[in-house]
């Protein structure tokens, strides 16, 4: 089943319009201006669910388990039976954005598949929905790590919808994968302001509370190692008075 599924997933993404880029991403230890960062709940007005989501169990939460930076977007299922919609997943309304639909932008998915989700699907779908639908298979072949994925709307294109759709091909119940990070950008190469879902305490450092216990820990291990070398020299030297 899987593997009919994916080549008509591959067959299907050779008739479609719409350009989709993949490529490995790197975790980063600073905070990043991204459309959506999915550190804060507000986020989550933002991700449209759609499909069978009551036979499939599929559900989306803010999560702090696997992330780019900051918090993530997880996304978990619990599929038990057969359906007649096999595909779930959300998408992204140019409306939400100010937006009359999204020609012209490219919309950059980070996307962390666990490695659990191999036994509920061998590939993802990243698609634009609208007056020109567009979608290209993800493969989830290197599940357990980031990797990006950008769907380039055409100019020409009036797709209002740009999202990520997993299609069920076997019983499964836990995380599917884990999203981060959306930039939409449009084609002068801008990215869209932040929907106001950074939350600034996860990128600081440590508070000064830790700073004073961690200075003050600091101290009194050089002091206890001064005063063990101190004693070892005064035993020395009163061994050979």
């Amino acid at each position: 089943m899987k593997k009919l599924l994916s080549l008509i997933l591959a067959a299907a993404s050779i008739f479609t319009m719409g350009t989709a880029v993949f490529a490995e991403t790197e975790k980063t230890n600073s905070s990043t201006d991204a459309t959506i960062t999915f550190d804060t709940d507000k986020a989550l007005d933002y991700v449209h669910t759609f499909g069978n989501a009551s036979d499939t169990g599929l559900k989306t939460e803010i999560s702090e388990k696997e992330v780019i930076w900051g918090r993530s977007l997880l996304m978990s299922e619990d599929f038990k039976g057969s359906l007649s919609n096999r595909y779930g997943g959300f998408y992204l309304d140019a409306a939400d954005f100010g937006l009359a639909n999204f020609g012209g932008y490219t919309v950059t998915f980070n996307i962390h598949a666990t490695k659990e989700a191999a036994k509920a699907t061998d590939r993802f779908e990243i698609f634009a929905d609208g007056d020109q639908w567009s979608s290209t298979p993800f493969a989830t072949s290197s599940n357990g790590t980031w990797a990006t994925a950008s769907m380039i709307v055409p100019a020409d294109s009036k797709n209002t919808k740009v999202g990520i759709s997993i299609p069920i091909t076997e019983t499964f119940t836990g995380n599917v994968c884990y999203v981060d990070n959306i930039d939409i950008t449009d084609n002068y190469g801008k990215t869209l302001a932040n929907i106001g879902d950074i939350d600034t305490s996860v990128y600081t450092g440590p508070s000064g509370f830790t700073r004073v216990i961690t200075t003050i820990l600091f101290i009194v291990l050089i002091i206890a190692a001064v005063g063990g070398i101190a004693f070892f020299v005064l035993k020395v030297v009163r061994k050979f008075r």
